[in-house]
């Protein structure tokens, strides 16, 4: 989980302790950072202009596109980047 409003929000929060043997409540998230979530930071940067050349009539236009730019993404370029995320991301 990560800070999105929607992660946070009560409910969810909820669902997830009652629902997930291993969950940890939004108190013991750590903050958003680049070091922890590189994929957030790298990949949604790298793909928007893919995503975005085109104007999507509808939500499940913009979603094919997404899974498709996704699937099409070159797997090194993903392994480097989980590889480069910093200090914070590696066990001590």
């Amino acid at each position: 989980q990560d800070g999105a409003p929607s992660h946070m929000a009560a409910k969810n929060q909820k669902f997830c302790k009652d629902n997930m043997a291993h969950f940890w409540p939004k108190n013991f998230w750590p903050p958003s950072s680049p070091d922890l979530n590189p994929l957030d930071f790298f990949w949604w940067g790298a793909i928007e202009s893919k995503t975005n050349r085109t104007p999507h009539l509808n939500l499940d236009s913009l979603k094919a596109t997404i899974i498709k730019e996704w699937d099409n993404y070159p797997e090194k370029h993903i392994i480097n980047a989980c590889k480069r995320s910093g200090p914070a991301s590696k066990p001590s």
